[in-house]
């Protein structure tokens, strides 16, 4: 499936020459460019790489965390589910190189039994203080057969227990963190809790300890097992937080003897420097936040259920009231991931199952990484990834994310299934931008909230700090020969992307329409700009596409001019036509007829695109120029 290689000669070569036309008294000259007509063995666009992606490489791995380690060491890194948690590196997010495994268990001892099974989502965040990498994830430890379950012994099964493990490097090695050992987590880490069976409790000494009641007696809860001391979340003080909170039964999550937890994502406060871990609890599908008085060290006094699987607020969930989300069709909510914008705390998190196509990324709002938090509607921009509403044909269950800033950009990374009819857990890693929006909430109040351009299986610009180009159409003016057409749309950032979603939050998200025969958008400049290349982003309805730009012409600093004739958008590479008629039924989200050629120095460009015979409209999604 890749692209690359050697990518810029090959996209260059058309580039050469220029043809001379006569027109009006003066002179202009044919541009040559690249489009995207060289394909790869899946007829795919071969592109230059040093100023595209595409998602299309399929790299990576399911559950993707990516740490900005470029401060320190000029790379990000990509984590991810996988054998050893084998990691890649990039300087661009785009094109991945393998690094190797970070978490190699000796062949003896207690770590390769801690690590037994289910090593998941794991996720790494640098401490200044300390000079540490901290890697957290969760693992199902082998069973401690070692104790007998009964008189306060609780069973010695466990099921995704939560691990932390430090390095001085981001590539590793990972050492395991021992809780009952101060020369691993140091003194003020140290758990303390109970692994001595046989003490029992009247019934008004519940609520200070972690208990069970066993043959009609209760007793404080032992743990006496070998993977207790590696959890992060001391099991006596799990406990109490599950009971305290209502979601636990007397020998823990189904049966086991230890509570389990999965997709910790660590979060630091940009405005306070306060530590938080976001975790989803695995048996009750809710997701909690514990204050961290360091990356070792839960503050169990503050900590909160803030997510509740099919309740908009947790306070629903408490009172049992307002049941059931628009976009949880599944009894499911992980990967809990925190993004702060503005004074405002987006929690962000996935949506039923990883395995089907319905698998999503929704948001929620807070005023503190605390909470309380509020599921944002589908009418808000509730769905911040989904490739069910765009109809996709070639993406599925995107979802598990993190986000990563490059410079100024902020790009969505997530995970999607390698093969889109068959979903399952074969996943591969994916990113997109992301853009604020304004919107009204469910009170008729401004609320800004994220918006994914995508998911895209189409050809992307690279982040503007890696490639030195940037989209410089909204820094023109801007006319069109329409006038009644809402021109501010081709420059808002935003691709219309989907196709099924609400149709009152869709209203945020315009394209331009025109129906006149040929519709010219002109970009002028105060000053002369460097220009590298054209994207003209489509409908997202294939009713409204267009499928061929007359004309692109460029004014050059010097007065003179370079036209590009009849640039076609690649209808065989992103778009479905019917075998019974012959016409367009499906065009690929965010899929744009994009020209390469060599640097002009220009101060405008006009760009006329034609509407198809037959159709009564066209839409234009985004007009990008990439330029400097």
């Amino acid at each position: 499936m890749k692209k690359k290689g050697t990518m810029l000669a090959v996209c260059m070569t058309a580039l050469i020459g220029l043809t001379v036309f006569a027109g009006c008294g003066s002179e202009e000259y044919a541009l040559s460019y690249y489009h995207g007509e060289n394909k790869d063995e899946s007829g795919d666009s071969v592109y230059n790489e040093q100023l595209f992606y595409s998602n299309t490489l399929q790299q990576g791995y399911p559950d993707p965390f990516v740490l900005d380690d470029t401060a320190r060491s000029g790379y990000y890194y990509l984590y991810g589910t996988s054998g050893s948690f084998s990691i890649m590196r990039s300087k661009d997010l785009a094109v991945w190189e393998d690094v190797g495994p970070t978490l190699v268990p000796p062949i003896d001892g207690e770590i390769p039994r801690l690590l037994h099974a289910d090593m998941w989502a794991p996720e790494v965040i640098y401490d200044d203080e300390t000079e540490l990498y901290y890697l957290f994830f969760s693992a199902t430890a082998e069973t401690d057969t070692t104790y007998t379950e009964g008189n306060g012994i609780v069973s010695g099964v466990s099921y995704c227990n939560l691990y932390v493990a430090t390095s001085d490097s981001a590539e590793g090695p990972f050492e395991m963190v021992n809780f009952m050992d101060a020369a691993s987590c140091g003194e003020s880490a140290l758990h303390d809790y109970n692994t001595t069976a046989g003490i029992e409790l009247d019934e008004n000494e519940l609520s200070e300890y972690a208990w069970i009641r066993q043959g009609g007696v209760y007793y404080e809860a032992a743990f006496p097992h070998y993977f207790a001391k590696y959890c992060l979340f001391s099991p006596d003080e799990l406990y109490k937080f599950n009971r305290k909170n209502g979601v636990s039964d007397e020998t823990g999550l189904n049966g086991r003897g230890y509570f389990g937890n999965i997709d910790p994502s660590p979060f630091e406060d940009p405005e306070t420097g306060e530590k938080y871990l976001y975790v989803k609890m695995e048996g009750t599908n809710g997701i909690m936040v514990v204050h961290m008085f360091d990356w070792l060290t839960p503050d169990w006094d503050n900590a909160e259920i803030v997510l509740m699987v099919n309740y908009y607020t947790v306070e629903d969930w408490r009172n049992n009231t307002n049941f059931g989300v628009s976009y949880e069709s599944e009894n499911c909510n992980e990967g809990p991931h925190m993004l702060y914008y503005d004074g405002v705390y987006y929690l962000t998190f996935s949506a039923n199952g990883y395995g089907s196509s319905n698998y999503r990324v929704a948001t929620a709002v807070g005023d503190s990484p605390m909470g309380p938090f509020r599921k944002l509607t589908e009418e808000e921009g509730g769905l911040l990834l989904c490739s069910s509403t765009t109809e996709s044909n070639s993406v599925s269950g995107a979802g598990h994310h993190s986000f990563a800033y490059v410079g100024d950009q902020l790009y969505i990374i997530y995970h999607r299934h390698r093969n889109y009819l068959i979903g399952g857990s074969d996943r591969y890693t994916a990113m997109d931008e992301v853009k604020w929006l304004t919107v009204k909430d469910i009170n008729g109040n401004d609320l800004v909230v994220p918006y994914t351009n995508g998911p895209t299986d189409t050809l992307q610009p690279l982040p503007e700090s890696v490639s030195g180009y940037k989209n410089i159409a909204a820094e023109a003016q801007v006319s069109c020969s329409n006038e009644e057409a809402e021109i501010s749309c081709v420059t808002d950032g935003l691709l219309s992307v989907h196709k099924t979603a609400d149709p009152t939050f869709m209203s945020y998200v315009r394209e331009t329409y025109s129906s006149d025969t040929q519709t010219t958008f002109t970009f002028t400049f105060d000053s002369a700009r460097t220009v590298r290349a054209v994207m003209v982003y489509n409908s997202a309805s294939y009713r409204d596409i267009f499928l061929n730009i007359s004309r692109i012409e460029f004014t050059l600093a010097d007065g003179s001019t370079r036209v590009i004739r009849d640039l076609s958008f690649d209808v065989d590479q992103y778009c479905e036509v019917s075998d019974f008629s012959g016409e367009i039924n499906y065009v690929a989200s965010g899929a744009a007829a994009f020209a390469e050629f060599y640097d002009l120095n220009v101060t405008s460009v006009s760009i006329t695109v034609d509407l198809p015979e037959g159709q009564e409209r066209v839409g234009i999604s985004e007009i990008r120029i990439l330029g400097k």
